[in-house]
């Protein structure tokens, strides 16, 4: 016969040591994150920042680690680029996208320091503009969209929405995870947005990612401002640096 005490204790210790091995793996996260954000290879005006940005718990919420594969999207100057580098470590990579033009440029800088810089070593460049980019299928475990998905409506770029979006599925594995960060232009507001002030509504970004196929994951409320003027530039004085971002989570399934 089986000793009902025993089993209830045997039950519990196991319990316990599966929560103290949780905990373990979630401080060596939180560790590995903040050696990357602490990195003092950093660029200077990456550092400067970080008190804006919140890159630690973008992150940790988004669940980046070690031998992923991540896309940042127009990555130009690094600010991503140079912390996931460190969070995904040698047996990851970070594909660090730029526009057309900047690949046609010999003497643009953040690619020279991509080629040169110690702690990048894991980062390689690509080089296309929204409509031309392709990623090979089923290679990306994230992608990074930080402050650009407005830049699908900015009426200069011309972008196919549905074609780019499209595009990220394909690449992405089965329950990968794409980050969108942006400026939030009020609940309501219309697409136009995006070239007036570079901001877009939450809502739409919602409804491009569900009508692709993604999963809304999760959102992060850490870079809401309330006393941002909505209706202002994200290149206005008044508010730049300081706009009131969203931070959603969407999965491949």
């Amino acid at each position: 016969m089986i000793n009902s005490k025993l089993l209830s204790s045997a039950v519990l210790t196991l319990a316990i040591g599966f929560i103290s091995i949780g905990s373990a793996q979630a401080d060596e996260h939180d560790d590995l994150i903040k050696a990357a954000v602490d990195n003092p290879a950093r660029a200077e005006a990456n550092n400067l920042r970080d008190a804006a940005r919140m890159p630690a718990q973008v992150i940790k919420f988004m669940g980046v680690n070690q031998g992923d594969t991540v896309l940042d999207m127009v990555s130009n100057g690094g600010y991503y680029a140079e912390i996931l580098a460190g969070v995904v470590g040698d047996n990851g990579r970070v594909i660090a996208h730029m526009f057309q033009n900047a690949g046609m440029d010999p003497d643009n800088a953040y690619a020279a320091k991509i080629r040169t810089a110690d702690h990048m070593q894991n980062v390689v460049p690509i080089y296309a503009n929204f409509n031309d980019l392709d990623v090979k299928e089923n290679t990306l475990d994230y992608v990074f969209l930080i402050q650009n998905f407005h830049d699908f409506y900015f009426d200069r770029f011309g972008v196919d929405v549905e074609k780019m979006l499209a595009m990220y599925r394909k690449a992405l594995k089965p329950g990968a995870i794409m980050a969108v960060i942006d400026h939030h232009a009020g609940d309501g507001a219309p697409s136009t947005t995006g070239t007036t002030v570079h901001r877009i509504d939450p809502a739409i970004v919602k409804r491009d990612m569900a009508a692709a196929g993604f999963e809304l994951e999760g959102e992060l409320d850490v870079l809401l401002n309330d006393t941002d003027d909505k209706s202002k530039s994200v290149f206005d004085d008044s508010v730049r640096g300081k706009t009131s971002r969203f931070i959603l989570k969407f999965k491949n399934p």
